[in-house]
């Protein structure tokens, strides 16, 4: 029978043990290659979910309904639901269109609508009229109307900057709109000395 010497038994014995360190690291380099796939893929899954509730969301905000009032010289006049993005122009189509007579030359069409505005076609001599929320809306007595009045309207009142004018748009976007002129004086910086100054300036009609 073949014998082997130490030497060669010793050889043997250092080829297995290399042989086996080989292995094992080939193995966990394997093992760990495939945790590094499966942490890519799932970042992946989650981006791709990510990105789906994303285009939910800009999906929703896109469609929010608002309401307008077209009058004026169209067919059918009302209030109409639409949706944000939405132009004057569709408004009007949405209310059955101008009839013969009405003036449209000054009314920019393409001009975005917004909640609670009015869209009043008038007919050829007539002013042309679009109320909306967050524009100046002043009383025939030419007070400002603080419920409706825009920042620039509101900075004209003395006492008035920017930053207040600011607040009180504010204020009334938080809480409603103001039931008596002296409730001006629940925002910010307006206390009674500045409101004798413009109590007589301002409206909530």
């Amino acid at each position: 029978m073949f014998k082997l010497t130490k030497s060669q038994q010793y050889g043997i014995i250092v080829l297995l043990i290399i042989a086996s360190l080989l292995t094992g690291y080939f193995i966990f380099e394997k093992s760990k290659a495939q945790k590094n796939d499966d942490i890519v893929n799932i970042k992946s899954d989650k981006n791709l979910i990510n990105n789906s509730n994303t285009g939910e969301t800009i999906e929703n905000e896109k469609s929010k309904e608002i309401k307008v009032y077209v009058t004026g010289l169209v067919k059918s006049p009302g209030v109409y639901t639409m949706r944000e993005g939405d132009r004057i122009d569709d408004a009007i189509k949405m209310a059955g269109g101008a009839l013969d007579g009405a003036d449209l030359s000054d009314i920019n069409l393409a001009e975005k609508l917004k909640d609670e505005q009015m869209i009043k076609v008038p007919k050829i001599g007539e002013n042309y009229a679009s109320n909306d929320k967050s524009s100046s809306s002043n009383a025939t007595n030419g007070k400002i109307n603080i419920n409706t009045a825009t920042k620039e309207d509101l900075d004209t009142l003395p006492g008035i900057g920017e930053v207040t004018a600011q607040r009180i748009i504010d204020f009334r976007e938080q809480h409603g709109n103001f039931q008596r002129i002296e409730d001006i004086m629940n925002v910010s910086r307006i206390g009674p000395k500045l409101f004798e100054q413009i109590k007589d300036k301002i409206t909530v009609d």
